[in-house]
């Protein structure tokens, strides 16, 4: 368990250093609003990166209709432009403006953001209370992990852990009433469980990129025409740029199986970022492959993405905890980037 707050422009402008000696962790901060952004978040995220805590956002949402979601998602994309986030985008769900739309509307809505966000290279969850998540989502078809809110009836800012939700939270937000050194007035705590926030060392200890990888996918890449945001190759440096990722984000690998995305059939993707996944899919889960096809050396590097490759691209979206769609896009790649 690690503790953490998250904060909007209501906190005014934190003194991040003192936050950090207080024992904060980590922080989600507001990045937007229907008025746009959050006149605190650009002095909260460098105050985050400055003080070494682990930094997620968060986009309050008013959208009625998946359109509108979309639109907010990629507001909150515009406003990062490919900075990282160690603990990746929250969808706020709480406007009551919303709930009146019924259980499948609001989750189609929900789903178009998370698109958006995923499609752009971030994690993304979401945030709501204990009641939406029990009476308003259909949680079962999101396959995202939550930041639940949940707060004892006399909220004085002090942890009452037979509060705790204990619906499969990633996190729980359990007062809003808190107080941190470096921040005036009440601020909102959390916590989190299962998975250390990205910015932890011991994250970042299991979670180290392979360069070898990262260098082989972009002399891949480059043989396959796929290029950077301005239409050049790739630099063959084994690091995960903001080149190496635009890249990364034009990619999507599939069979010939039926698309949904599309609504079509696919002609199968080839060439040599599908060879490239074939053999770093052995490298990374080769006795799994081998069990799963029940082939002596796991799957054949011919540059083809046939049903073999497709299968053991679901055993890897499985194992890693991915969206299971048996498809490569930018999630399945970066995935594929980290060392065991």
């Amino acid at each position: 368990m690690v503790r953490g707050i998250d904060v909007s422009a209501y906190q005014g402008k934190p003194d991040w250093a003192k936050v950090k000696q207080s024992g904060i962790e980590f922080a989600i901060l507001r990045i937007a609003n229907s008025k746009g952004l959050d006149t605190s978040f650009e002095h909260n995220y460098a105050g985050c990166e400055a003080n070494n805590i682990a930094k997620g956002v968060y986009r309050y949402s008013y959208a009625k209709t998946t359109e509108t979601a979309a639109k907010e998602a990629q507001e909150v994309v515009k406003i990062l432009d490919d900075r990282k986030l160690e603990m990746g985008v929250w969808l706020d769900l709480e406007w009551s403006g919303m709930r009146t739309l019924g259980k499948n509307v609001i989750t189609a809505i929900a789903k178009s953001f998370i698109q958006v966000i995923r499609d752009a290279g971030y994690s993304c969850g979401i945030y709501c209370n204990l009641d939406w998540h029990e009476n308003v989502l259909d949680t079962e078809t999101l396959n995202v992990p939550f930041w639940v809110a949940r707060y004892a009836s006399a909220d004085d800012g002090t942890m009452k852990e037979d509060m705790r939700p204990n619906v499969g939270e990633s996190g729980w937000q359990y007062s809003s009433k808190g107080h941190v050194s470096g921040i005036s007035g009440n601020v909102d705590l959390d916590v989190w469980y299962d998975v250390l926030p990205q910015g932890s060392d011991d994250y970042k200890e299991d979670r180290e990129l392979d360069q070898e990888a990262v260098r082989s996918l972009q002399e891949a890449l480059n043989a396959d025409g796929i290029t950077d945001a301005d239409e050049k190759a790739l630099v063959i440096d084994g690091i995960k740029g903001q080149d190496t990722t635009a890249a990364i984000k034009k990619v999507l690998l599939l069979s010939g199986a039926f698309d949904t995305h599309t609504a079509r059939f696919g002609v199968g993707s080839t060439g040599q970022t599908v060879k490239w996944l074939q053999m770093r899919l052995n490298t990374v889960i080769g006795p799994q492959i081998v069990e799963l096809l029940k082939t002596e050396y796991g799957l054949e590097a011919d540059g083809k993405f046939g049903n073999d490759t497709r299968l053991a691209v679901g055993l890897f979206q499985e194992i890693r905890g991915l969206k299971l769609d048996y498809k490569v896009g930018v999630n399945t790649i970066t995935e594929l980037l980290y060392k065991e």
